[in-house]
């Protein structure tokens, strides 16, 4: 099995791309995988709405193939945040939330940011973090005080800080045991380093549809034992996002 944690489906009004659904359903078609799936960036409420209805009807046309990931912007008022998450999460069965520091210009740390962990702390869902690109907003380090303010939330970091800041990400990873990372943008050499460093904390991760047989060929050709390979595309995905129960039902 392979679960792709990051997969994007939609307009992102920040970066001026469209992530289309028939390269996810392609993807899936080609390879027999699993996507857990967000919009792309939106800054009001009504957009972000709308390209929610729509990960969830893949997802109903394709049990078991698709999952969403709400990613509404943080600086939304906090009602309609909230409100926002709560339907994603009871009416749609969305299974985390994504916070994009760098496009939504929010640092993880900011009372606009915590409100992100706080209700994940409540439905009891994991948060995927922008890093890399975007500092000071996306430095992994940011997370390491709200980790350990929210110990039983489960914290993904895209992108492991993307190359420039995997350092940060390291100890992100080496200080909290809430913290993990996925492998979009991130050099093979890295990621078998902290698999073995801090056990399995990280998860594959394409981001872009077309990124995916690269980011597949980086964990299969790396050196990765077929244990490490196995959690890095199955396992820990199914601890972290509490899939095993949800895959049996559909």
């Amino acid at each position: 099995m392979i679960i792709d944690i990051h997969a994007h489906l939609g307009w992102d009004f920040t970066f001026e791309e469209l992530f289309a659904k028939e390269l996810l359903i392609d993807k899936m078609n080609k390879n027999d995988v699993i996507q857990i799936v967000q919009p792309g960036t939106t800054h009001d409420i009504e957009r972000a709405r709308s390209q929610h209805n729509e990960i969830a009807k893949l997802s109903k046309s394709f049990p078991g193939k698709f999952f969403g990931m709400a990613a509404p912007n943080p600086h939304t008022e906090d009602k309609k945040y909230e409100d926002e998450i709560t339907r994603c999460v009871e009416d749609l069965e969305f299974i985390a939330i994504k916070l994009h520091t760098y496009a939504t210009g929010v640092h993880p740390n900011s009372k606009c940011g915590r409100k992100v962990f706080n209700i994940a702390q409540r439905y009891r869902i994991p948060v995927m973090v922008h890093t890399g690109s975007g500092v000071p907003f996306a430095a992994p380090i940011n997370l390491v005080p709200v980790a350990k303010d929210y110990p039983n939330v489960k914290i993904i970091m895209a992108h492991c800080g993307s190359m420039i800041l995997a350092d940060e990400a390291a100890t992100a990873l080496s200080l909290c045991p809430n913290i993990y990372g996925d492998t979009s943008w991130t050099a093979g050499y890295l990621l078998l380093n902290w698999v073995r460093a801090y056990g399995p904390k990280i998860m594959f991760a394409s981001d872009l549809a077309d990124n995916f047989e690269t980011e597949l060929a980086k964990i299969k050709t790396y050196g990765f034992t077929t244990d490490e390979q196995k959690s890095i595309f199955e396992t820990t995905a199914l601890n972290v996002f509490n899939l095993k129960a949800k895959l049996n039902k559909s």
